[in-house]
């Protein structure tokens, strides 16, 4: 009896534990789902949506299979456990699938994701409320501005024609996948009808953010400065009020951590989840034998 009861009470801890982690995976998803989920519309994929409902419905069900486990141990009922062992091989299944979709999915968002940014921001920014919404919202949480401040891909292949259809000087190439990049979006097309002067170079989401005061500081200078960037890519004085970096690296780190904890908790709780298979059967097949040899020693007095 005091090894059966060691297993109960291991397995009690088990499941008490990953109660706890299933209450986190649901907090992180849903943190993660609320509050970041215009990262998926910034980079032209669902799949950082999808990791944040993923962690949720795997710590519904862990919670789930859980419940069952500590049911099946207050009633020492052989079947609930049995159950509960084959719910703990689903979720292990589960949860390495999981972490193997993460590095895939990891490779494929270094591989697509600068392009996909792209086309999003020149094909439907201040086109589409949906991406333009979001775009804003990434520029102002990462306090980053466009794509990237230097080229991702050779900039020989980057002379794009701008919407009031002149290309980029000598001095502003290097910068295409920056602050002039807005100039080939909708955002800019609609400014044409007033002076080169009058023009807002950026959105205001670009503008550096002051979280003290919650405002952007000096949007005018930061739109418009007639020295530096975004309007003179010749002169190149700073704009202490625009953001300087790009929005790539910030918001690769960001999808990136995402995936990162996909495939922690998929390897790290899926291995821990052997040992809770492990502690099932011996228990099983302990109650089993205790059962049978209660039994056979009633036989005879049951003749």
């Amino acid at each position: 009896m005091g090894l059966l009861n060691c297993f109960k009470i291991l397995l009690y801890i088990f499941n008490i534990v990953f109660i706890a982690v299933g209450l986190t995976l649901i907090g992180i998803g849903i943190w993660t789902a609320v509050t970041k989920v215009y990262v998926s519309f910034v980079i032209g994929d669902t799949l950082f949506s999808a990791a944040s409902y993923m962690l949720i419905g795997v710590g519904v069900v862990l919670i789930t299979v859980c419940i069952i486990g500590i049911c099946g141990l207050m009633k020492a009922d052989t079947r609930w456990l049995l159950i509960y062992f084959g719910f703990l091989i689903f979720c292990f299944i589960i949860l390495l699938t999981a972490a193997i979709l993460a590095i895939v999915f990891r490779s494929e968002v270094e591989n697509v994701m600068a392009d996909n940014m792209r086309k999003s921001l020149v094909k439907s920014y201040a086109k589409d409320k949906e991406i333009t919404d979001a775009w804003d919202q990434l520029q102002k949480d990462l306090q980053c501005c466009a794509i990237s401040r230097t080229p991702i891909t050779s900039t020989s292949g980057m002379q794009f024609q701008y919407v009031d259809d002149t290309y980029p000087i000598q001095a502003e190439i290097e910068y295409q996948d920056s602050w002039p990049i807005y100039k080939r979006t909708e955002f800019y097309r609609r400014q044409l009808n007033v002076g080169p002067q009058q023009r807002k170079y950026v959105p205001v989401s670009c503008c550096v953010y002051d979280n003290t005061l919650e405002d952007f500081l000096n949007k005018d200078v930061c739109q418009y400065f007639p020295n530096g960037p975004p309007y003179n890519y010749e002169l190149m004085l700073t704009n202490r009020y625009v953001n300087y970096e790009g929005c790539y690296e910030k918001a690769k780190a960001l999808v990136l951590n995402q995936s990162d904890i996909i495939v922690a908790i998929g390897f790290v709780f899926g291995f821990i989840m052997i040992a809770g298979m492990v502690l099932t059967f011996l228990l099983v097949r302990w109650m089993t034998t205790e059962a049978d040899e209660i039994s056979r020693r009633r036989r005879p007095d049951n003749l």
